[in-house]
């Protein structure tokens, strides 16, 4: 085992909706080459204040009776729809188990965390199984479950528009529309990972108020699907790789502009 005095550090993995778990209950993401690494010390110099760490850190408090120091790295654009809480809380989570032996599975644990501490409206088990594993899979986030995994089509790329600007209504809305959003899923379920990304893209940004324009852009610069990644605010286009060139030349005129590759499940359980 690494040294704790060191630091035992662990990486999360930021991703891409295939499916929002707030209308219906289940999610989808597929992770990418975005990630965020958390390393816990007996005693931390730097120690990362946020709502989301601190109720991490206070379970493994009220379960050891010890505290511990974390140092938080994060590549992962934050409050912008890429899972960078989840790929946080999954890395900590599981840097805390190595240095505490505490058992459990990070996803499940981050989920219940995110629950109990009001951070999260579903506690994105999802997002967190993605960030955990790497790949993409399909879950029941009220049961905590996996349901199936996702083949994703791995030679693509995602460009990403982060323009900051938040939808006028709040994610809670999106279960008024749940029998909409039930189609995205029945698409995912069917293998029609694209059909799914799309229709649940295009409904969170109606929903929540975002604009549709830079969505049409990316439509006709060829994407293979596009909308809006979380609860936003940033934009998705998926690509076949060595295609998203004239799309991002022309988002990059718009705004901060990234592009990004989904990786593959790491082969663990």
């Amino acid at each position: 085992m690494e040294s704790i005095h060191e630091g035992i550090c662990s990486v999360g993995h930021g991703g891409i909706s295939i499916l929002n778990g707030i209308p219906t209950g289940y999610g989808a993401a597929v992770a990418v080459d975005l990630q965020a690494e958390s390393c816990v010390m007996e005693r931390g110099i730097e120690v990362q204040q946020s709502d989301l760490v601190n109720a991490v850190m206070e379970y493994f408090h009220k379960s050891t009776g010890k505290r511990y120091g974390a140092r938080i790295n994060s590549g992962i654009p934050a409050g912008m729809g890429l899972k960078s809480s989840s790929a946080v809380s999954v890395a900590l989570i599981e840097s805390l188990q190595k240095a505490t032996g505490i058992s459990g599975y990070p996803p499940r644990l981050s989920a219940l965390i995110s629950r109990e501490a009001g951070l999260s409206v579903t506690g994105a088990f999802d997002d967190a199984v993605a960030a955990y594993h790497g790949g993409s899979f399909l879950t029941n986030n009220t049961a905590m479950a996996i349901e199936q995994r996702i083949d994703f089509d791995w030679e693509t790329v995602f460009v990403l528009l982060l323009d900051g600007k938040r939808g006028i209504a709040g994610p809670e809305i999106l279960r008024q529309h749940s029998s909409e959003f039930m189609e995205a899923v029945r698409l995912a379920r069917s293998g029609d990972i694209t059909g799914a990304m799309n229709l649940n893209g295009r409904l969170v940004a109606e929903h929540l108020g975002y604009s549709m324009e830079p969505i049409r852009t990316a439509d006709r610069y060829g994407a293979i699907a596009s909308g809006i990644t979380g609860n936003g605010p940033a934009v998705f286009a998926l690509f076949r790789e060595g295609q998203e060139g004239p799309l991002v030349d022309c988002f990059s005129r718009r705004g901060k502009t990234m592009v990004v590759r989904p990786i593959m499940h790491d082969g663990s359980d």
